[in-house]
């Protein structure tokens, strides 16, 4: 069986997975739509296919298997009915949406129409994020530390709050992610956030500095995650998991942990981006998706997570349910 992959943008992450698709054995690339026309001619070059600059034109001129979907958080919708309406599975770059009430339909939309959906938080395909959660397992977890600081990405729109969603929809929701991965649903937040440098020193800039928010477990553990777009020429991120008795970090590629007994470093082999190309067509050709360990519906869960979190820094720290937003 072949699968006959369409992309939807162009840029620099979804240059990626065109790269690992295209070696992965039975995939076929077709087509290219990028609102840079461009950009898109460039990659039906490199890979061989044809150029477009209308996605519905492309859907419609192509016969397709599946489609990436590599589009700025503001630009869902449209693009995922048209995708379900044609039966065509989706492999689609975080964060799912810039917002529930923009997500939920399309939610809605995928369970209807069965189709596959893989979302790619590569962190859980990882291998030494997925021996944590091995060694995590039946383990009380009280604490959860995360974080994600750096500096302010080169795209226009991740600064604009109205269409990236902020720091904390478009980039930390990887940490968000990996918490969610490692300790359980998070279920309600508080956080604060500041706007003292950013907005001034950049042109049509309106997203925080920085933020931090507390969180509460649906198995009773607590934890904060922080970010921050401040910095330059240095960056970081990490997420710690505190259990009884056990304590592990994961930062870049490196896992490490300590208890009474034992400590030790893990450094990670296997590539999560590379996992999740490789999942996602494994379940296109098998009907098997348990090798999908984020799809949609479990996508939309981490986005009303940070969505919470901006809703409780907006209203200066209001205690948010998360599960009012689903």
């Amino acid at each position: 069986m072949s699968v006959r992959m369409g992309f939807i943008g162009t840029g620099g992450i979804a240059q990626g997975h065109m790269d690992r698709l295209s070696r992965i054995e039975g995939v076929e690339m077709v087509s290219f739509c990028d609102v840079n026309l461009d950009r898109a001619r460039a990659a039906a070059e490199k890979f061989g296919g044809r150029a477009y600059s209308d996605f519905a034109k492309m859907l419609e001129g192509e016969d397709l298997t599946a489609v990436f979907i590599g589009t700025p958080p503001f630009a869902h919708g449209e693009i995922e009915f048209a995708c379900c309406e044609r039966g065509l599975h989706m492999l689609i770059e975080k964060p799912v949406a810039i917002d529930c009430d923009m997500a939920r339909p399309i939610l809605k939309k995928v369970k209807e129409s069965g189709v596959i959906t893989l979302v790619a938080y590569k962190y859980r395909w990882d291998d030494h994020v997925i021996k944590s959660k091995e060694m995590l397992a039946g383990r009380t977890i009280g604490l959860v530390f995360g974080n994600f600081w750096g500096g302010l990405p080169g795209a226009p729109w991740w600064r604009v709050q109205e269409q990236s969603g902020g720091q904390m929809v478009e980039q930390t929701t990887h940490i968000v992610d990996m918490a969610r991965y490692l300790a359980g649903e998070i279920m309600q937040v508080q956080a604060f956030q500041t706007r003292q440098v950013m907005h001034k020193k950049v042109e049509n800039c309106n997203i925080a500095d920085a933020a931090t928010a507390n969180l509460v477990f649906a198995n009773g553990a607590v934890g904060n995650i922080s970010n921050t777009c401040m910095l330059a020429g240095w960056g970081q991120s990490s997420c710690r998991v505190m259990a009884e008795g056990f304590t592990l970090n994961i930062a870049g590629p490196v896992l490490t942990w300590n208890s009474a007994e034992e400590s030790g470093e893990y450094t990670k082999q296997e590539d999560g981006y590379l996992g999740e190309d490789r999942a996602f067509i494994h379940a296109i050709k098998t009907g098997d998706r348990s090798v999908i360990h984020s799809d949609y519906e479990d996508a939309y869960r981490t986005l009303a997570a940070t969505v919470a979190v901006n809703r409780s820094a907006e209203t200066g720290g209001a205690v948010i349910s998360v599960a009012d937003l689903l």
